[in-house]
């Protein structure tokens, strides 16, 4: 086991890097730009023990699918995802039938439809139109213009996820997801009442990236509510920055404000390869504050 220092002066022990597939354990109920699915077992096995889960930048929510209990808290500030993650919690067969009608006119009208419910979408932003996009846009790339609407094309190659597939998922999640609350909130908000019986997992926006749908992180802030986190006793673990082949998009945390940092390959990029062609491994590093 490799050891290393923190901004302490510690040596903490760090895994060692292994190679993972990107698809990890959890199942793929909603394709989110910057999913932690391949990450999320190794992740969890470093959670301490908590009374109540919080992940306030909640996304596709793998974290959530291994770690979440009733009382534990997600939060986003993308009211439709927030409005999708409570139908799959509350009325599970309105998403599974709801899928399953639009499918069957995908293939009915390729690829007319997905255009008709991309344009719906973006009039009414109701969340099941907003899974069926995320199913069967190109590789499941969340993307929004300047005034935020959906803009991501449909994937040629790709007809959606089997309607009985999909079922099982939402049955899956919707078995993990009792008694979670969901919450339309900012990350500082959304933690405004942790405390130091319970643990938090961050997964904000990419270090460098300007391109999320929640628009750049205000970093100093950011690191204001850690350190007040750490100030009341709340565990935290944060997933910020790494490397993806040769770039390096690694950021000096201020000194103190974590005790170990832990390095984990994802496997290589989707985002990259439908940009570029290319496919480079994935580090990215976990931060910890215990």
């Amino acid at each position: 086991m490799a050891t290393q220092t923190s901004f302490f002066g510690e040596e903490a022990e760090a895994p060692e890097r292994v190679h993972h597939s990107s698809h990890g354990d959890v199942p793929s109920i909603l394709k989110w730009t910057g999913s932690k699915r391949s990450q999320a077992s190794r992740i969890a096995a470093l959670a301490p023990e908590y009374d109540r889960y919080y992940e306030p930048f909640l996304g596709g929510g793998a974290l959530m699918f291994l770690l979440g209990r009733p009382l534990s808290v997600g939060a986003d500030l993308y009211q439709p995802l927030v409005d999708f993650w409570s139908l799959v919690r509350d009325d599970p067969d309105r998403l599974v039938e709801n899928y399953r009608t639009q499918w069957r006119a995908l293939q009915e009208d390729l690829p007319a439809y997905f255009y008709v419910v991309r344009d719906r979408f973006n009039q009414t932003k109701k969340p099941e139109d907003l899974n069926f996009l995320m199913r069967t846009c190109v590789n499941g790339i969340v993307r929004f213009s300047q005034k935020g609407d959906f803009n991501n094309s449909f994937h040629l190659s790709r007809k959606g996820m089997q309607p009985e597939r999909f079922a099982k998922i939402v049955r899956s999640w919707n078995h993990r997801l009792r008694g979670v609350e969901f919450r339309c909130a900012d990350f500082q908000e959304s933690l405004s009442d942790a405390s130091a019986a319970d643990f938090v997992y961050l997964d904000p926006p990419y270090a460098g990236n300007k391109q999320r749908y929640i628009g750049d992180l205000d970093i100093e802030r950011f690191y204001g509510v850690l350190d007040d986190l750490s100030a009341r006793g709340v565990k935290w673990a944060l997933s910020f920055d790494g490397n993806r082949g040769e770039r390096d998009y690694n950021v000096e945390l201020p000194s103190g404000l974590f005790r170990r940092k832990v390095d984990l390959q994802s496997g290589y990029s989707a985002v990259n390869k439908v940009l570029n062609g290319a496919t480079d491994m994935v580090t990215e590093s976990l931060y910890l504050n215990y």
